[in-house]
């Protein structure tokens, strides 16, 4: 491990190299959204070079459109802005799809905003016999402040705090209470369910891949008025979701409550010095360009049992620009003719000739239905297409709110995991100033240890590291972590690396009357490439690219094949999961919320020889996960695959000019400091159904340094034993 060592001084100063355009390009071709169809590699070379005021880039602005394909027949947006600016800085492709998501919305053109309820026709004179209730709701963003995909938690929280001062502040009917969402009674919870108010924790992979989930659910809420027709739900998908609701078919009460409360609460907020976002071109900015413009979504539950069997119900809808969804939401079915009815625009008309056109068309609607009913036709009430015109563009310019340390610091008084444990303010203060060469942040390194609460009687670690600086540049919380974590293992021991089977005593002599399988595993990174939570896609597929030119070129016993996870054919599949060989895309929040499904399944894949005996993951939770396994109890033979393998890979690296990870301290790097050092994980399947039930169990494998834990739920007498630590002072058990 001698050369190794000798380069690992420069880890402080990564040189990553340059990648092209097509290394970093995503895979689109399987993908069905407004983003996929419009953004080339041209325009992405050009935009990757670009970058907000507040760090937003274009990967950033792509990713949720990356990792999730979308339907094959709903065509999702692909893209989230990540502040004000975005829209201007990406306006090449935002641009595009705006103009394509409203109906030719062209960049020159003008948004009206008109919040007047007097200038409303109607809209008190639905028939209540069919329309069942009445809603308006949109969004709101604080200009200065990072939208929801982007946010720090400080601004999230100066966001929460400004809103319920301005709600407090509301009089008349509209004068109600705020409900935080970390702070809520289990009465209050179940009441807000009762009245179809709350809000849940994210769990659209749309949302979760857009960074809608962290620090859930830290300066989250809802208000409401007394009259619960008056909501403002705080921190969700927006900084502000407002709407405005009824029983019955009054439109116009509707609409008159919904202006007259955002008029009120941007009165408020400019006492404040705040404003809301909003240019003459896009009207108000929100997350999503979907909701650019007025923002507004005019809906009512309608019953239309007839008519939504009439072939022509669809054509109806698209000429009089409305959408039809079931009452439970997006992608629900209708139940017993009841249809929730919105306008299908944004941009490109005002609030109230939004409101209009479901007055109007919902009228037209609800007598087709009467027709219907008495078997009469109804061609003559078929409507005629609307259509936009409009014209120009404004460039806001907002000056980003600085946010005190104090003010960005995560509550942990509920964690329970290593980084909550040692985290102080103080040093949260320190290391805030900080980030590693590749741009990893402290906030970076914590933030699955924030969103995960952790079990309390299961200590995770609370933190992952971005690239092989992040153990140097935060070693004021990360040399606590580990030393916690691995059994006092101090700042200043030096770690040994033994990979010789020579060494070792026995092995080759287990019972196999009992132990039934034996298996070593281990993870490699391989330096000059960031890790799996904030690699980009070209740094993974260039690991993945390096690693196979590496596998193929292993001989003997190791020779063996590579197959990619998005190139696998059903059979190779099934055949892998009958191995149990197949990883499969992470659904553990903690791997979540590090970033560690982001392109999922590029750039991923397995390896293994022909005798399957010797295993590579390639960019699972570390660049590679190398395992050698057997049936029977020859851990010695396990153990010798094992050494011969990871060697013979090594060479093969240095041949290519890589090296992995590795330093006299911590030993191997890896992902997750619980895996620092030897990064070894050794097992066996073993039978011990009455030592198992022995008080003194726990115990005994606690002096011999072994954990168990049960091969399955139905096996409970059936365990698999494994060295404790990775991170220690010796490498075979003594």
């Amino acid at each position: 491990m001698s050369d190794n060592a000798e380069v690992s001084d420069g880890m402080a100063n990564l040189q990553l190299g340059e990648r092209s355009v097509k290394d970093d390009f995503p895979n689109l071709s399987q993908h069905n959204n407004h983003m996929a169809k419009l953004l080339t590699m041209d325009m992405y070379n050009k935009l990757r070079e670009k970058c907000t005021p507040n760090g937003f880039t274009i990967d950033d602005v792509i990713q949720t459109g990356v990792d999730n394909p979308g339907h094959p027949y709903i065509m999702t947006v692909g893209c989230v802005a990540g502040d004000e600016e975005s829209y201007e800085v990406f306006k090449d492709l935002m641009d595009l799809i705006i103009q394509e998501r409203h109906g030719g919305y062209k960049p020159s053109d003008i948004h009206k905003t008109d919040l007047d309820p007097e200038h409303l026709k109607g809209g008190d004179d639905l028939d209540p016999n069919y329309v069942l209730s009445t809603r308006v709701r949109t969004g709101r963003s604080i200009r200065g402040y990072c939208l929801p995909p982007h946010c720090s938690r400080g601004e999230r929280r100066a966001v929460e705090r400004i809103s319920v001062e301005a709600l407090d502040a509301l009089t008349g009917e509209l004068q109600g209470k705020y409900y935080a969402l970390k702070k809520m009674t289990e009465e209050e919870q179940q009441q807000l369910i009762d009245d179809h108010m709350l809000f849940d924790k994210p769990v659209s992979p749309l949302l979760l891949a857009s960074g809608m989930a962290r620090d859930w659910p830290d300066a989250r809420g809802i208000w409401h008025n007394d009259d619960k027709t008056f909501l403002v739900w705080v921190n969700e998908e927006d900084h502000l979701r407002v709407i405005s609701m009824q029983k019955g078919g009054n439109m116009k009460d509707v609409f008159t409550r919904f202006c007259n409360g955002l008029k009120q609460l941007e009165g408020l907020f400019k006492e404040k010095g705040e404003e809301f976002m909003w240019s003459e071109h896009l009207g108000y900015i929100l997350t999503c360009p979907s909701n650019l413009g007025t923002g507004l979504r005019a809906g009512v539950h309608v019953k239309l049992p007839n008519l939504s069997q009439h072939k022509d119900f669809k054509e109806i809808l698209k000429r009089l620009r409305l959408q039809k969804r079931g009452t439970g939401g997006v992608d629900t079915d209708a139940v017993g003719g009841v249809f929730d009815i919105s306008n299908a625009d944004r941009l490109g008309f005002s609030e109230v000739e939004l409101v209009q056109m479901v007055i109007d068309g919902v009228k037209v609607l609800v007598e087709m239905e009467k027709r219907l009913e008495i078997q009469e036709p109804i061609d003559a009430l078929m409507p005629s297409e609307k259509s936009i015109t409009k014209e120009a563009e404004e460039k806001p310019q907002p000056e980003p709110k600085k946010l005190t340390p104090e003010e960005e610091f995560p509550d942990l008084s509920q964690h329970n995991s290593y980084m909550a444990k040692h985290l102080t303010l103080d040093m949260y203060k320190k290391l805030k100033e900080r980030t590693t060469s590749n741009d990893f942040t402290i906030d970076n390194v914590i933030q699955t240890g924030v969103d995960n609460t952790g079990d309390p009687f299961v200590m995770t670690m609370g933190c992952v590291a971005g690239d092989e600086e992040s153990y140097e540049v935060y070693k004021d919380l990360m040399d606590l972590v580990i030393q916690d974590k691995h059994g006092g293992f101090k700042p200043t021991d030096k770690h040994k690396t033994e990979l010789n089977s020579d060494k070792l005593k026995g092995g080759e002599d287990l019972d196999p009357n009992y132990v039934l399988s034996s298996r070593v595993r281990t993870s490699r990174s391989i330096r000059g490439f960031c890790l799996p939570p904030h690699c980009s896609r070209g740094e993974r597929r260039t690991v993945a690219k390096l690693t196979i030119q590496v596998l193929e070129s292993m001989t003997g016993d190791m020779k063996g094949k590579y197959y990619p996870l998005k190139d696998m054919t059903e059979a190779e599949q099934q055949q892998m999961v009958y191995d149990h060989f197949l990883f499969e895309k992470p659904v553990s929040p903690l791997l979540l919320a590090s970033g560690m499904a982001r392109d999922w399944p590029s750039g991923r894949g397995v390896w293994y020889n022909e005798y399957k005996t010797f295993l590579v993951w390639v960019n699972e939770k570390d660049h590679l996960r190398v395992i050698s396994m057997q049936k029977g109890g020859n851990m010695k033979e396990v153990f010798t695959r094992f050494c011969d393998g990871l060697a013979e890979m090594e060479s093969l690296f240095k041949k290519k000019g890589h090296v992995f990870m590795w330093n006299e301290h911590l030993g191997f790097i890896a992902t997750c400091p619980s895996n620092l050092g030897t990064g070894l994980r050794a097992s066996v399947h073993v039978k011990l159904p009455n030592m198992s039930k022995h008080p003194d169990f726990d115990e005994v494998l606690k002096r011999l340094r072994l954990k168990k834990r049960a091969v399955a739920a139905t096996q409970l007498s059936r365990m698999e034993f494994l060295t404790s630590p990775t991170l220690t002072d010796w490498v075979t058990p003594r």
